[in-house]
């Protein structure tokens, strides 16, 4: 008699795999021996449970003949987590680090006629991580299943990991999809640099080691009111953004121009010699030289792909004193090119390191 009982006990537990007890359904989610993806360069970091009410409860569903209460054997959080991280282990420290928000989870049924049970089943993920600390949303996954069914023995487990795989997937085919085209998927930034030599045209000359300075580029009216300089040349430069993501990086290209305005530059006709206009050369040298300056503080600041274009704006800004500055020190220590020694002095540093910047070009 002993022996019957437990045999039937034992035919029970296989019947209702999922039941711990007849006031409830608990659903374990047994992990497969094999990962779900081959392929994929992220990891589970957390999983956090925002619905309404979080916990183990996923509804209530009809079993032993009566409506009774769903759930997990732990809190949602923590069996996704585990149920997940199975199928996409951490393998890699350059894996995207995934935080799952689960903002819907549940199963609900009614008896709607005698043996006749409906049932819906609901998922809606958010899929985010962190970088420098800052939250970046990625995508959405968003799901639910309708089913009708006789009222007997109901597999709940094979449909709740048939949409928590589902998940998964979506997640790995949109991060496959966006790779080196989303900046959200971007770890950091790198800079580009490129030099805009256009063409020089009717009142542009755009910088060029090859082509120096002459006279004729000077078309500003002699003599400005109160100067009594011999020359004066206005130089300046200026960027273009551009940026574009690749592989796992948001690449900022910055195009720089450097150029003489020749309508605002201007030779006194009985100064026209070629120490006045090497003197002029040098005034655009020097804003060439800025433009190294500028480039060496972008590559030390700290751009971040959340508010890269602010910092550069200042560092531009920082580079157009600093260019003023260094034009003033040249002409307060040649004289404005008088003093032929300091002139000379200014000549051969300026020459080499102009030199240096296209040499390492």
């Amino acid at each position: 008699m002993l022996k019957c009982i437990l045999h039937l006990f034992l035919i029970v537990l296989v019947a209702y795999p999922a039941y711990s007890q007849q006031d409830k359904l608990v659903l374990n989610l047994f992990k497969e021996p094999a990962a779900l993806f081959k392929s994929y360069k992220f990891f589970i970091q957390e999983v956090e449970d925002k619905r309404n009410i979080p916990g183990a409860n996923l509804g209530k569903v009809i079993a032993f003949g009566k409506e009774v209460p769903v759930m997990l054997p732990g809190k949602a959080e923590k069996e996704l987590y585990d149920y997940w991280s199975f199928a996409a282990p951490k393998k890699e420290q350059n894996y995207l680090p995934l935080y799952v928000t689960i903002k819907e989870f549940s199963i609900n049924e009614k008896r709607v006629a005698p043996n006749k049970v409906t049932g819906d089943m609901k998922l809606t993920l958010k899929f985010r991580w962190y970088r420098n600390m800052q939250p970046v949303e990625l995508t959405t996954f968003q799901t639910s299943a309708t089913f009708s069914r006789p009222e007997q023995t109901f597999d709940y487990e094979k449909l709740v990991k048939q949409l928590l795989d589902q998940s998964m997937t979506h997640f790995h085919k949109w991060m496959t999809s966006n790779a080196g085209k989303n900046p959200a998927l971007a770890k950091g930034i790198l800079l580009v640099f490129k030099e805009l030599n256009a063409a020089s045209d009717d009142d542009t000359v755009f910088y060029s080691p090859k082509r120096p300075l002459v006279w004729d580029d000077f078309k500003g009216r002699s003599g400005r009111p109160g100067s009594r300089n011999a020359a004066a040349v206005f130089t300046s430069f200026s960027y273009e953004g551009n940026s574009y993501p690749k592989d796992d990086k948001l690449i900022v290209e910055i195009g720089l121009k450097v150029f003489m305005v020749k309508s605002m530059s201007w030779g006194r006709p009985e100064s026209r010699n070629a120490s006045t206009l090497r003197h002029e050369q040098i005034h655009f040298d020097i804003t060439r030289l800025v433009v190294e300056k500028f480039k060496d503080q972008l590559r030390k600041a700290d751009l971040t792909v959340e508010d890269y274009d602010s910092e550069i704006q200042y560092q531009f800004l920082e580079a157009f004193r600093q260019m003023n500055y260094d034009q003033e020190a040249y002409d307060g220590e040649t004289g404005h090119g008088l003093d032929a020694g300091a002139q000379a002095a200014w000549d051969k540093k300026v020459a080499a390191q102009i030199a240096q910047v296209y040499q390492v070009q």
